[in-house]
């Protein structure tokens, strides 16, 4: 992996076994249209999937734009690239899909050449926000918008998790991303990227079901990986939350943040 930090290294590699829950989830579904629906992307648009993952939203980013519109979907793991050719072919909308095997330091794109760019928990992991965005400005026309949707690991709710307990876990965990607070910091980072017209949304929805969980198990790993917490501990924490699921006492929230800006002419 060349030397790459954790953060950017576990989205390089990804194993058989997160690939495949990958594969399954990021399905489109009222929630996620919910959170794309400040892109304003339409027919006719040329639009970037940054972090495209799996492929599964910009599937339908192509349906959306129509068959004058077109998607760049951009990520820095290959495989992902594959699964999202895959998922456009089944969808009808290949002709429609560019991949791009890309890290954000600079798009592969020509200056003011695209209506939208949008990225969902993807700039939480890039070296620099305020780079990436940048970039984003640069390949946008004027008036085109930038869309980023992101968490921030400490204003999550686990319960009934003691609290010292959960955030034990998410400072030992945040090795796993660059910015773990990306969330609350993105409206500055699109300013200071140059945008204007900012707009901020928080849309959070309480998990009772368990959908979460993997979330959790994947952070409580993280955290053992880190040395910064008691490998007992991080445990307790995933044994807790199942029990709770388990008793019907489950609850969790993560809070995504949604920020749009227009770039300027």
């Amino acid at each position: 992996m060349g030397g790459e930090p954790f953060y950017k290294a576990h989205w390089i590699d990804i194993g058989p076994d997160r690939m495949a829950a990958y594969r399954d989830g990021f399905a489109w579904d009222d929630a996620a249209a919910h959170l794309y629906d400040p892109a304003g992307i339409a027919a006719g648009h040329r639009v970037v999937d940054f972090g495209c993952g799996p492929g599964k939203v910009a599937a339908v980013l192509a349906q959306l734009v129509g068959p004058d519109g077109h998607v760049e979907a951009i990520d820095i793991n290959a495989a992902f690239l594959d699964l999202t050719r895959e998922t456009a072919m089944a969808h009808g909308v290949a002709d429609r899909v560019t991949t791009h095997l890309n890290d954000g330091s600079r798009l592969p794109l020509a200056d003011r050449s695209v209506d939208r760019v949008t990225a969902r928990n993807a700039i939480m992991y890039v070296d620099d926000p305020v780079a990436t965005l940048s970039e984003a400005h640069r390949v946008l026309k004027p008036g085109g918008l930038a869309h980023a949707i992101d968490g921030d690991w400490y204003m999550m709710v686990a319960e009934p998790l003691d609290h010292d307990d959960w955030r034990a876990v998410v400072k030992a965990a945040s090795h796993a991303c660059r910015h773990a607070d990306m969330g609350r910091k993105l409206h500055q980072a699109f300013a200071m990227a140059g945008f204007q017209d900012i707009k901020v949304k928080i849309s959070a929805t309480a998990d009772l079901t368990g959908r979460l969980m993997g979330m959790i198990r994947n952070m409580a790993s993280y955290a053992q990986q880190s040395d910064r917490i008691d490998r007992e501990r991080a445990d307790e924490v995933v044994s807790q939350m199942d029990r709770a699921l388990s008793e019907g006492t489950y609850l969790v929230v993560s809070p995504q943040f949604v920020v749009t800006g227009r770039a300027t002419g």
